[in-house]
């Protein structure tokens, strides 16, 4: 589901980024793992009307939902009543709701779906959330002590945007049946830093697009310093 966001996610995994091997987009890892895409915005030809009825189907228990997978922040505005983001003349925070107590595994793909990233900031018009947490607080869409079908919390990738490796790393190992260990924030250890290269936790962002940010992998999006730094060449 995307929810408040840029798509960055959706097209990290279908492989903007550039060319990878094998399995590195979302494509890829559906062939790989024979796994079922029941909907994506990007890639699925039904109509919304079509997809919201996969939906209602979902939540009925006639429908099995393994990885339900957000993108973008939680929208809770205006005044509380969810209409400043709907689908089908529902409000995605309710349809997301519904989702995750039917779902295996709910993944919140991105810094907005995990923490409220930038929509979340000072003074959040949209009254952003991320889906278990808000910012650093415990807490959003679904309460802190909730848990999915299979008993974890909401795992969060966070990052701006997330790279396809870590994306798919998380859902490979969750349909694989591995456990993955989480920090106090909800962040598997399959969590890379943004644009860092094959088997490296460094950020690689300021070396591949000039600029350097804060707060893309943590909780919170710092308003007190410029979200980017120019790095000279040099």
């Amino acid at each position: 589901m995307a929810c408040g966001g840029c798509s960055g996610e959706s097209m990290a995994i279908l492989g903007a980024e550039g060319r990878g091997k094998r399995g590195d987009t979302l494509p890829g890892f559906l062939a790989d793992h024979d796994a079922e895409l029941l909907w994506h915005p990007s890639l699925s030809p039904e109509s919304p009307r079509a997809a919201a009825g996969l939906i209602d189907a979902i939540v009925a228990g006639e429908r099995d939902l393994t990885l339900l997978c957000v993108e973008g922040s939680i929208i809770h505005g205006p005044h509380g009543s969810g209409r400043f983001d709907t689908f089908e003349d529902r409000p995605k925070r309710d349809l997301v709701a519904a989702l995750c107590d039917r779902a295996e595994y709910v993944l919140a793909m991105g810094s907005c779906a995990a923490f409220g990233g930038i929509p979340a900031a000072t003074p959040n018009p949209s009254e952003s959330t991320g889906l278990q947490f808000t910012n650093n607080r415990p807490g959003g869409l679904v309460g802190p002590e909730w848990r999915s079908r299979a008993g974890l919390p909401v795992i969060n990738l966070s990052a701006c945007p997330v790279d396809a490796t870590t994306m798919i790393a998380t859902m490979a190992a969750l349909i694989a049946g591995r456990e993955l260990e989480l920090d106090a924030m909800g962040r598997p250890s399959t969590q890379k830093p943004c644009m860092s290269d094959p088997d490296e936790r460094r950020c690689r962002t300021a070396d591949k697009v000039g600029y350097a940010c804060y707060g893309c992998i943590g909780p919170k999006f710092p308003l007190s310093r410029p979200l980017f730094r120019h790095r000279d060449a040099a």
